[in-house]
């Protein structure tokens, strides 16, 4: 796991930071007490109510004991007859109290059962007018909120209406601010199914409550029920287990995988990052995807996560360092790379003495090949002597194409000038090999300097003019020479 900057944060941030203005987005909750909720548009909504109360009763108006004392305290009153004309009117006009004051058991019975099953409805108090305990009874347990007794007293009657007014006021406040709560959760979710990259969200117990399908595509769990229980370091351990990270990228069919030391580590580490998120950092998939993860903690807690596939990204950029560091046509390293090895090794024989030699190879005859075979037999053959080079020397040596036809080697842990001389001849005898190209043969020598001796005044510009100078010394004495110089 490596750790990187972003450029810039993810859009999908600027989104949530719009979405989750309201701290409560996530904690709203029928039982927070009233005190917590916004007060001014309670208070509005109370000031807009008219008190309107429907009565049902299959009397006239006049004959309903109701009707004067409510006109009386002010209610604004529609009488119907039937359930019918209930209905009828509640789809035309708002009401704020429902009064079933028909006499037949069966009609008002079944007039709670239409009202109490259908949504819009079941919200608005309902009272039923009688004094027969029998059917107050079943009309509550229907869903009734209260009844009243057709002789009540007006101030009480009045009392009783207040009540359940104020609770009807409340109730329409609540289900306007879960209305709200609903279509912002609505929002994110089709916010977060727009963008690329993984999303997710955890709450205050670090359960996942929300994701996209990036991320489920990401950690390939389009088939797999995360939502609901699982937290996450429980998602980290069935993905370990699934052979998704790079640490075990083969299947762990054992429980006794999680007990590993290494496993530990590792786990400590990616819920250190979680819980306390800093920067953003890069993990390797087992399926050699880089995944740049970046998390931003919400101030009512809860994590918000955003998983984002920079493996393309990287290798550009990865491409981009090859290319400023090595050589297009050989694949070998360039002047760059090569001053910077001379760099890191000049730096390590401060610390610890560590012999080692600087070669210079100029090949003999190039330019007459090029000239007589042309640029795509002279490529060849530049590419043919990266190789031979490679041949000769250790994994650990360092080679380089200078340009034109020049290369140049570091090679470590030379024990003496012998041991070099024997390298450079090894060198020079595979080079003067013929470099067969179709049906043409070709054939070439190579002047080498090389430098091999006390180093603590040194750079790595002198050090590679030392071995220039070598060479030339070399090709002044005639094709297929070498010298070594010690200063």
């Amino acid at each position: 796991m490596s750790e990187l900057m972003l450029s810039k944060k993810p859009s999908v941030f600027k989104i949530l930071d719009k979405l989750l203005q309201d701290k409560n987005l996530f904690s709203y909750s029928n039982d927070e007490p009233f005190s917590k909720q916004k007060k001014s548009s309670y208070i509005d909504l109370e000031a807009s109510s008219t008190g309107k109360i429907l009565l049902v009763s299959e009397f006239k108006s006049d004959q309903v004991p109701f009707v004067f004392p409510l006109k009386k305290l002010g209610y604004e009153l529609f009488v119907v007859t039937t359930q019918q004309e209930a209905l009828h009117l509640l789809s035309h006009e708002t009401s704020d109290i429902i009064i079933n004051s028909l006499e037949e058991p069966s009609q008002q019975l079944e007039l709670i059962k239409n009202l109490k099953s259908q949504n819009q409805y079941a919200h608005i108090p309902l009272l039923v007018a009688s004094s027969l305990q029998a059917q107050i009874s079943q009309s509550l347990a229907l869903g009734a909120e209260d009844f009243i007794l057709p002789n009540l007293d007006s101030e009480v009657l009045d009392l009783r209406l207040k009540m359940w007014l104020k609770h009807r006021i409340y109730n329409t406040f609540q289900i306007k601010n879960l209305v709200e709560v609903k279509t912002r959760l609505s929002l994110l979710k089709q916010a977060v199914e727009c963008v690329d990259e993984g999303f997710a969200i955890f709450d205050q117990q670090d359960e996942l409550v929300l994701c996209n399908e990036s991320f489920r595509y990401i950690y390939r769990l389009e088939d797999i029920e995360i939502i609901g229980g699982n937290t996450y370091q429980h998602l980290l351990e069935t993905n370990y287990k699934r052979g998704i990270y790079l640490l075990n990228s083969r299947r762990a069919l054992k429980q006794d995988i999680l007990l590993d030391d290494k496993y530990q580590l590792w786990l400590s580490k990616r819920l250190k990052f979680h819980n306390t998120p800093r920067k953003p950092y890069i993990e390797k998939l087992s399926n050699g995807h880089f995944i740049e993860i970046t998390e931003k903690k919400m101030a009512e807690g809860g994590t918000i996560a955003i998983y984002k596939d920079v493996t393309e990204q990287l290798q550009y950029e990865n491409q981009i360092q090859y290319l400023a560091t090595h050589d297009i046509l050989t694949g070998l390293a360039n002047r760059v790379l090569f001053k910077k090895a001379l760099e890191d090794v000049l730096h390590q024989t401060k610390r610890k003495p560590l012999k080692f030699a600087v070669i210079y190879i100029d090949l003999d005859g190039f330019k007459s090949i090029n000239d007589t075979f042309g640029h795509v037999y002279g490529d060849h053959l530049l590419i043919e002597v990266g190789k031979r080079l490679q041949h000769c020397l250790r994994k650990s040596d360092l080679i380089a194409r200078l340009g034109g036809d020049e290369f140049s080697i570091l090679t470590k842990k030379i024990k003496n000038r012998q041991a070099l001389e024997n390298l450079i001849i090894r060198i020079k005898e595979s080079l003067c090999a013929p470099i067969k190209h179709g049906s043409e043969k070709m054939e070439i020598g190579a002047s080498i300097g090389a430098f091999f001796g006390p180093v603590e005044e040194f750079t790595p510009t002198s050090l590679m003019l030392a071995a220039d100078k070598a060479m030339y010394e070399a090709k002044r004495a005639g094709r297929n020479n070498y010298r070594i110089t010690t200063s």
